[in-house]
C-alpha cells in the first residue's frame, strides 16, 4: 500500500512538474500577447510584430522560445515563416485567466463580471497596469 501511494506521489510530481512548465513559459506577457495574436489561426512573424507591437527582434526571441517548448507550430512557406498554436491548451489555459484576471480588474460590481467576461474573451484583454487583488 505504501508503493502504491509512493507511486502515485510520484507521478503527481511529475504532473506539478509538466504544470509549472506551462506556467513558466506564459509567464512572460509578451508570450501572452503572441499567443492572444494567433490564437484564431496562423500568422507570420511580421504580422506578429504588428500585432504586438513588439520588435522583430522580440519577438523572434519568443516565439524560438515557444516553439522548441512545443507551444507553437512553425512553417515555412517562401520567405515567410508562419507560427500557429501546436497545443491548444495553452490557449485555453491563457483566456480562462485572462478573462478572469480582466474581470477583477475592468469591472467593479461581480454582478457585471459574467458579461465582463464574454466582452474580454471577445475582445481581448488589456493590462491595466495594476496587481492583481
Amino acid at each position: 500500500m505504501e508503493t502504491s501511494a509512493a507511486s502515485a506521489s510520484a507521478d503527481l510530481d511529475s504532473v506539478f512538474e509538466s504544470a509549472s512548465g506551462y506556467f513558466a513559459l506564459l509567464a512572460e506577457p509578451m508570450r501572452l500577447k503572441i499567443l492572444h495574436a494567433i490564437c484564431d489561426r496562423e500568422r507570420t512573424v511580421g504580422d506578429i510584430v504588428t500585432a504586438t507591437g513588439a520588435t522583430q527582434t522580440a519577438v523572434s526571441r519568443h516565439l524560438g522560445a515557444m516553439h522548441r517548448a512545443g507551444a507553437l507550430s512553425r512553417r515555412r512557406d517562401g520567405n515567410f515563416t508562419w507560427y500557429g498554436v501546436a497545443d491548444a491548451t495553452l490557449t485555453e489555459l491563457c483566456r480562462t485567466v485572462c478573462v478572469h484576471v480582466a474581470a477583477r480588474e475592468l469591472f467593479v460590481s461581480p454582478a457585471e463580471a459574467p458579461e465582463a467576461a464574454g466582452t474580454v474573451a471577445a475582445a481581448g484583454t488589456r493590462s491595466s497596469g495594476r496587481t492583481p487583488r
